[in-house]
């Protein structure tokens, strides 16, 4: 494929590109605000004012829900396919964070309230990347 044929089909690709990523990006968005909703915690306002286990924890959230986004970003059929594929992403990501505020009853809490990180912060960290490593993979293709 020479330049000039890369130049011609590059509208078609970049469109592709952002319908891709803005779909990655909002359902990200929309899984992170899912999680919070379903938080005791106030995490934007903790994050906000530099709590750090809040910041360990909810950072580990983020990364574990956007690796099986980006994998079904790459491997989707259409917009479509990608929809219901991070709707998946999410509620996988969701159950895991729903399991292990269950599994740890309450150690993240009274870390967050103290502000002193733990071990509960950096384990769920660790499992919702470990959640979005597993999920990543299967949803990969």
């Amino acid at each position: 494929m020479h330049a000039v044929d890369i130049l011609d089909i590059f509208p078609a690709t970049l469109l592709g590109f952002l319908v891709a990523f803005t779909l990655g990006a909002a359902f990200w968005a929309l899984g992170l605000m899912l999680v919070s909703a379903v938080t005791p915690q106030k995490e934007l306002a903790l994050l906000r004012a530099g709590n750090l286990p809040t910041a360990i924890a909810f950072g580990g959230k983020a990364v574990g829900m956007v690796l099986p986004i980006a994998a079904v970003a790459g491997s989707a059929a259409g917009p479509l396919d990608q929809a219901i594929w991070c709707a998946v992403a999410v509620l996988v990501q969701l159950l895991a964070h729903l399991l292990l505020s269950a599994l740890l009853q309450g150690r993240l809490r009274a870390e967050i309230e103290a502000d002193e990180v733990g071990g509960g912060a950096v384990f769920i960290a660790f499992m919702q990347v470990g959640a979005g490593i597993l999920n990543n993979a299967c949803m990969a293709g």
